[in-house]
């Protein structure tokens, strides 16, 4: 086995372009060699910070992930393609990079991240970098990464704007600001819409997504400035770019994680299988579309549409009919927010109900 101190003849061949490079040199390659890096989320960020990081040289990629990859997909998560529709994404994002570079050690995490298991993820790892797309992950991560003193690389995504920081970095022995020095609090369930409600433009998250896999290699090479103390913001469409600093961090003191069915996601909700009885199961109940107007042009199984952004303020149309409620979306996931959210408003009072898999179950 090739030792993790020295760079073998093929390596040398492989990151030739790197060693020309001024300051970048054989100590640099092996720095990446040695280090182990955990990607949450194999989306449209997580795409291009895996085959980035992959490519560079990292020793070790984790790669967490629950998920399965939909059609709508493909447009921004480039590791994908149609033969995959329906398969894990963790578990084809890791084959493919042990494809890209076989010298690398990938370990593929098929499940989701939570409060149990958060900690006995990211222990073996030496960087952790976010690729989801939910404030619950970002404030577990960033909590998780305070507590087991690890850095924490950000980046999130929304229509045609992205940011990236560098969390929770030591640095002349004290650890740069996190996550809560400037959000506190996650916001209420359904006050953001996610990118499935929002859309976002496909070549921004890979934009993105290199920003954070560049934070990495810089992380850990020592080279140039890394985001820190600060939030880098790009606007896809003026082609602009700020940082805010942080000249005024929010105290904020982490002594526990706190469980993330705590925070702004979906806690366990009934829900609705599609079977052959869905016909007549659906009579029963009051039926909610809770997508965008564009996806209800295009197919509908009836019922009043509210969007998932729109629920807080017209969940009081859904008081008056004597059924129990049935939200509906294309794949189950803003169903299942719509549900919860419907349900702490009316303090619990009226059953509501997720459709399992969404219109695309219907479709199979």
């Amino acid at each position: 086995m090739m030792s993790q101190d020295i760079l073998s003849q093929a390596e040398w061949l492989r990151y030739k372009r790197h060693l020309q490079l001024p300051g970048f040199d054989e100590k640099a390659q092996i720095a990446l060699k040695k280090s182990s890096v955990l990607l949450v989320g194999a989306g449209g960020l997580g795409c291009p910070i895996l085959l980035y990081l992959a490519s560079a040289g990292m020793g070790k990629i984790g790669v967490v992930d629950f998920d399965t990859i939909d059609m709508e997909n493909l447009h921004r998560q480039v590791l994908f393609d149609e033969s995959d529709v329906g398969k894990y994404k963790a578990i084809v994002a890791g084959d493919k990079i042990k494809k890209l570079h076989p010298l690398i050690h990938v370990e593929v995490i098929n499940t989701a991240i939570d409060y149990d298991n958060v900690k006995a993820i990211l222990a073996d790892y030496d960087v952790i970098v976010d690729g989801s797309d939910n404030f619950a992950t970002r404030y577990l991560l960033n909590d998780a990464c305070v507590i087991m003193d690890k850095p924490y690389i950000y980046g999130a995504v929304f229509q045609f704007e992205g940011q990236v920081s560098s969390f929770n970095v030591l640095m002349n022995k004290k650890r740069t600001c996190n996550y809560r020095n400037i959000y506190p609090h996650p916001p209420e369930a359904g006050i953001i819409p996610s990118c499935a409600e929002g859309g976002v433009l496909g070549v921004l998250p890979g934009i993105i997504g290199c920003v954070q896999a560049l934070e990495v290699i810089k992380l850990l090479t020592g080279l140039g400035e890394l985001i820190i103390n600060s939030t880098w913001i790009f606007d896809a469409l003026s082609m602009e770019s700020h940082r805010i600093y942080i000249t005024d961090p929010i105290p904020f003191e982490i002594s526990e994680i706190i469980p993330i069915q705590n925070y702004c996601i979906p806690s366990a909700m009934n829900e609705i299988e599609c079977n052959e009885h869905l016909e007549e199961n659906l009579k029963k109940f009051q039926l909610i579309d809770v997508r965008t107007e564009e996806e209800r042009n295009i197919m509908h199984i009836g019922g009043i549409h509210i969007p998932l952004t729109k629920m807080k303020e017209d969940y009081h149309k859904l008081n008056h009919n004597q059924k129990d409620i049935l939200f509906y979306c294309q794949s189950g996931k803003r169903s299942k927010q719509a549900a919860q959210i419907f349900q702490q408003l009316t303090e619990g009072k009226k059953k509501a109900y997720s459709l399992k898999g969404g219109l695309e179950a219907i479709k199979k």
